[in-house]
């Protein structure tokens, strides 16, 4: 049984890292815009938060990130951050009162997305913001002098300039990974 248990995590370990070989990572298009990958939606979920203000109008808002899955199995499988890896923020307005619902809200209308991409463009290890809007097929680069860049390297720059307190479920993800490979020696 124990055989069987490490042979498991042996071949998941090795499928995460072909599927992180795999990824292609991000393209771009011929004036440097990248494009905005389809289904998004299908992407694993790590995160999700309610009124954070600095995304939007300022108001309220839903906020869900996705992670590419390649990177997503490579984070979990590795603790590390593919080149090319790919979050997404989704920022939607709040809506009271959906029926049948008695109170709390829901998600509403996009008010905003943008990509945070292990891209490298400035520099080894570094991300780049990307800004679009709904039903955009490309993005352009948010420019490095925008307050993103040092709150992301003031805030989370130990993590690899990704707000991991934020993200629960690559952590245990991660921590999944470890204690099967633990368990395996």
């Amino acid at each position: 049984m124990k055989r069987l248990l490490m042979s498991c995590a042996a071949a998941a370990a090795g499928a995460g890292l072909l599927a992180a070989a795999a990824f292609a990572g991000p393209t771009f298009d011929e004036q440097g815009r990248i494009v905005i990958p389809e289904n998004m939606d299908r992407w694993p979920t790590v995160g999700a938060t309610y009124a954070l203000q600095y995304e939007g109008d300022g108001g309220m808002t839903l906020n869900t990130v996705r992670l590419d899955p390649a990177s997503y199995d490579a984070y979990a499988a590795t603790g590390t951050f593919p080149v090319g890896a790919i979050l997404q923020l989704e920022v939607r307005l709040p809506v009271e009162e959906m029926a049948p619902a008695k109170g709390g809200k829901t998600q509403g209308a996009i008010v905003g997305r943008s990509l945070h991409v292990k891209d490298e463009k400035g520099g080894p290890g570094t991300w780049t913001f990307y800004g679009f809007g709904p039903g955009a097929k490309t993005g352009n680069a948010i420019p490095r002098s925008q307050a993103c860049y040092a709150c992301h390297d003031e805030h989370a720059g130990k993590t690899d300039t990704v707000f991991m307190q934020f993200y629960p479920a690559l952590a245990e993800a991660r921590a999944r990974v470890a204690q099967a490979s633990a368990a395996g020696q």
